[in-house]
């Protein structure tokens, strides 16, 4: 037995198109009245609760975790993280001997924990996120690699630093955690701007989109009963 239009209203929702008219034949009924119109609400809604999440685990570890850790352990001497333009041995030295054994426990233990959780999130969240509101094949897998590449770069200069700071002497090591920092910020630049980008493609589409239909078409056999 069919589904009337309110059972069908209940399942499907603001989504679904009013049926055709009681009494209206089926070569009368136009394209798209006997089936919902797609959405992508629940799961835009997820993809955006997740990037929240990550958003705030990234905040939370480089805005407030990190900044403390330099004042408290590090005599006030910028980390490397905060150093866009990355940092050289004579800094490494002066960190390292700053942090000293504890501090430098700290500072792994952070990268251990809460530094590796958010760029994973970030990664996750944002690949969701440029699935789902990227229509363009190339420009997925473009866009999917600078978040790929970003969570990468991002736990590689994790372990780089810790390397550098084990062994500030060892000049190849601060090199190439510096060389990581500073491929973090311009990975982290341009993940803003896939973020903005397919954000503004995605309401372009939905602005796009011809409006769902709320009100039910008269036909006949459809007209007030007297």
């Amino acid at each position: 037995m069919g589904l009337t239009r309110a059972q069908k209203a209940r399942k499907h929702g603001s989504t679904a198109l009013p049926g055709p008219p009681r009494g209206t034949r089926l070569h009368e009924v136009r394209p798209g009245e006997l089936r919902p119109r797609p959405t992508r609400s629940s799961s835009g809604l997820v993809v955006g609760v997740a990037m929240g999440v990550s958003a705030l685990l990234w905040l939370y570890v480089h805005a407030w975790v990190l900044p403390l850790l330099g004042a408290s352990a590090a005599d006030g001497l910028l980390l490397p993280e905060w150093m866009p333009g990355g940092f050289d041995q004579a800094h490494a030295q002066r960190l390292a001997a700053a942090l000293g054994e504890p501090g430098r426990a700290q500072y792994e233990a952070v990268h251990r924990s809460s530094g590796l959780l958010a760029p994973l999130f970030v990664g996750l969240a944002w690949l969701l996120f440029v699935a789902l509101h990227t229509a363009s094949r190339v420009r997925r897998w473009l866009r999917s690699a600078v978040v790929l590449g970003f969570a990468a770069v991002s736990l590689a200069g994790n372990a780089a630093i810790d390397a550098a700071l084990a062994d500030p002497g060892d000049g190849s090591a601060v090199t190439a955690a510096s060389a990581l920092v500073v491929a973090r910020w311009v990975l982290l630049a341009l993940l803003l701007a896939v973020t903005v980008t397919t954000a503004v493609g995605a309401l372009r589409r939905r602005m796009q989109e011809p409006p769902a239909e709320d009100a039910p078409r008269s036909g006949s056999g459809s007209g007030p009963r007297p």
